[in-house]
């Protein structure tokens, strides 16, 4: 009689698309085992005889064979032979609970907040640049030289590269007027991830977020998440209204402003109101995130300190090279006082470590030798020109549209005078394949008009703007 498994047919068919000979077989064995036609104590046919019926190299068998014999899963006794070995058993057990939902229970982590990645003809969402002036050889020459000069042992230092930080010192005393400490900047993955970073060491439940509304949907998620409580804050055409934040803030608070240009509906926080923010920040011991998410690009107006440049103790900046070079780079910075970045290198440490330290000796090259600011005074006159196009455009169609907010930035918004909603203009848009979003879809009350809606003027080429256009008259008209 033959022993028991020693007659089991082993036929089976091999795919290239699923991996090695060797791993297909012992992915096979597994399955024989867990259907149970292979059983504790069944003797395997030998290595030769294996090879041969499937028709493979015995090295191959054999492999597949020591593969499931360091996995416990089959056993060999000397002078008898190759077995299914006990073990095997907890695989028959317990595979029928693999296909059982698991019951565990999960934080409920919402949808981000963020503009899903659609197919358009033409994307007017806002927060888009243009790559198409984008230097990329002179990039490519920073990378590669980081290549050979960024290897090092360590993981890094968690603030992020000094000599990243430093470039970007100085171009913040070149640009913006704000003076600063290397060791008072850490780099981050942008805006939203420093605002991450100080939402867990700053907030608690019992702490108050001031939001501007409408504001910026991630942002406000992402301080939601730490339980803080939200206000929302109005705005005018001067930015945040500071009359309108309350006498009296709750501990371990803090306010989040747009002051360079409102995002999204364009304005600039004026000069006293900048200094009436900080008084009433000093006078509740209360923080202040300035988002400076597209503050490089200005047009028509003379740039405005940073709220930092009035308040260093109180004032933590946060900048993104998102818009002035492209999103998919996720380098970003804020400046703090010493004990805010600190403590968010420590917490930064116990999950990420540091950034990556190729990207930031690249990066800090390009910054150094000058392609960086070079890159935005370029950038400046092709937004200006594309800007200068949809306000003419505008002006010169039968369309009663205006735009405000174009001071700076790379979007404005679009104030259209139709007997329509502009939710219902902007979802017909949509089916054409044309991106604009309503104002309604960064407010969280209903205080605004229903006839506003925020255009991205950068990212599209003149082309694509004035088919945007056209397309945006007829469904108002």
């Amino acid at each position: 009689m033959a022993p028991p498994g020693s007659d089991i047919p082993m036929k089976m068919d091999f795919d290239s698309a699923n991996g090695s000979l060797t791993h297909q077989l012992a992915e096979h064995i597994r399955d024989m085992v867990k259907t149970q036609k292979l059983t504790v104590g069944d003797r395997l046919p030998s290595t030769r005889v294996l090879a041969k019926e499937l028709k493979l190299a015995r090295g191959t068998v054999t492999s597949a064979i020591e593969l499931l014999i360091a996995e416990g899963l089959i056993e060999t006794r000397i002078g008898a032979g190759t077995f299914i070995a006990n073990d095997a058993s907890l695989l028959q057990t317990n595979e029928p609970s693999l296909q059982r939902e698991s019951n565990t229970a999960f934080n409920q982590i919402p949808e981000a907040d963020i503009d899903p990645i659609l197919p358009a003809v033409v994307d007017f969402r806002p927060c888009r640049p243009s790559l198409e002036g984008f230097p990329v050889q002179a990039w490519r020459r920073c990378l590669s030289l980081a290549a050979s000069s960024a290897l090092n042992p360590d993981y890094g230092d968690p603030l992020g590269d000094h000599c990243l930080r430093a470039a970007i010192g100085l171009y913040l005393k070149r640009a913006r007027g704000l003076v600063t400490d290397p060791d008072e900047i850490i780099i981050t993955n942008g805006s939203v991830h420093a605002m991450h970073l100080l939402a867990h060491v700053y907030l608690s439940p019992r702490s108050t977020v001031f939001f501007e509304d409408p504001g910026y949907p991630l942002a406000r998620q992402t301080f939601a998440m730490s339980g803080a409580d939200l206000v929302s804050c109005a705005i005018d055409d001067d930015g945040i209204v500071v009359d309108a934040l309350p006498t009296r803030a709750a501990p371990s608070s803090l306010v989040y402003v747009t002051p360079s240009h409102q995002f999204p509906t364009g304005g600039r926080l004026s000069l006293r109101r900048r200094y009436d923010l900080c008084a009433w920040a000093e006078h509740q011991d209360t923080l202040i995130v300035e988002d400076d998410y597209d503050g490089e690009y200005r047009y028509d107006v003379p740039p405005l300190a940073p709220l930092a440049s009035f308040d260093r103790n109180r004032v933590v900046y946060c900048g993104t090279f998102s818009k002035t070079m492209f999103p998919g780079l996720r380098i970003g910075f804020a400046v703090a006082p010493k004990p805010v970045v600190d403590a968010m290198a420590r917490y930064r440490t116990m999950t990420e470590y540091a950034p990556s330290a190729h990207t930031q000796h690249a990066l800090a090259a390009f910054i150094r030798d000058g392609h960086y600011e070079r890159h935005i005074h370029r950038m400046r006159r092709v937004y200006r020109r594309k800007r200068k196009f949809v306000v003419e455009y505008l002006g010169n169609s039968m369309c009663s549209a205006s735009l405000v907010g174009l001071d700076s930035g790379l979007n404005g918004l679009l104030n259209v005078e139709t007997g329509r909603s502009i939710e219902d203009v902007c979802e017909e848009l949509r089916r054409d394949g044309i991106l604009l979003p309503p104002l309604s879809r960064y407010c969280v009350g209903d205080v605004f008009s229903a006839n506003q809606a925020v255009i991205g003027y950068a990212a599209p080429s003149l082309s694509d703007i004035e088919r945007g256009l056209d397309s945006l008259v007829r469904a108002v008209r």
